[in-house]
C-alpha cells in the first residue's frame, strides 16, 4: 500500500491469518496518511465519514487502558467504551477485545458484583403423608423483643401446608435444632405414631 501497489490476489493471502484476510477484504477502505495506516469509516446512515487509526495488536491494551480504565475512561460499559474507541481507532475483532477487557476489569467487577447469581434448581417432591417432609426458613433480624428474640423461624409441612412460627434469639444451628426437637418433632410425633398404628 505504501508503494501504491495494487490489491494482492486472494491466493496470496488465503493462507494467512484471519486478521490479515479481514484487512485484505477492507483494502478499499484503507489508506496511509502521514505514515499511519487508517481506515475510512461511515456511520450506518452513510451521512458521516471519518478516519480511524488502525491499531497494531501490540498497542491494543494501551488503547483499552486509556479509553476504559484511564482518567478519560471512567470505567464505562462495553457499549460506551466501544463507541469512544471507534471514534478514533480500529482493529479487527475490536468488540471482542473491549468485552473481554471490561469483563476482566477488577474495578468494574468490584462495583457490579457477580453478574449471574446461581439459584437452586426447582424440583418436584412427592410427599405421601403429613410431616414426611418439612421446610424450614429463618427470617430476620427484626427489632429485638423484650424476651430477646430477633428472628422468626417458619416450619411448614409439605403435605398439609401447615405452618408453624417460632420467635428465636439467633439463627445458630443449635437454636434451630433445639426448637425443632422440642416444639415440632415432639408435638407431632404422637400424631405420626397414631396414624401408623391405624
Amino acid at each position: 500500500m505504501k508503494a501504491s501497489a495494487p490489491k494482492p490476489k486472494w491466493s496470496d493471502v488465503s493462507a494467512m491469518s484471519s486478521t490479515t484476510k479481514s484487512y485484505w477484504a477492507q483494502w478499499d477502505s484503507l489508506l496511509i496518511q502521514d505514515g499511519v495506516l487508517c481506515r475510512k469509516w461511515e456511520n450506518g446512515r452513510g451521512d458521516r465519514c471519518h478516519l480511524q487509526i488502525v491499531v497494531p495488536k501490540a498497542k491494543v491494551p494501551e488503547v483499552l487502558q486509556l479509553y476504559h480504565s484511564g482518567c478519560s475512561g471512567g470505567h464505562l460499559g462495553v457499549k460506551r467504551t466501544l463507541l469512544k474507541i471507534r471514534e478514533r481507532f480500529y482493529w479487527v475483532h475490536c468488540r471482542d477485545y473491549v468485552e473481554d477487557w471490561c469483563r476482566k476489569c477488577t474495578s468494574c467487577a468490584a462495583v457490579k458484583g457477580p453478574q449471574i447469581r446461581s439459584r437452586g434448581a426447582l424440583k418436584l417432591y412427592n410427599v405421601g403423608a403429613p410431616w414426611e417432609r418439612i421446610a424450614i426458613n429463618v427470617a430476620g433480624p427484626f427489632p429485638e423483643t423484650e424476651s430477646g428474640n430477633k428472628y422468626f423461624m417458619v416450619v411448614m409441612d409439605y403435605f398439609t401446608k401447615w405452618p408453624e412460627f417460632f420467635a428465636i434469639p439467633n439463627q445458630e444451628a443449635s437454636t434451630v435444632a433445639d426448637k425443632l426437637v422440642h416444639e415440632v418433632f415432639c408435638r407431632f410425633r404422637d400424631s405420626q405414631r397414631s396414624r401408623k398404628e391405624f
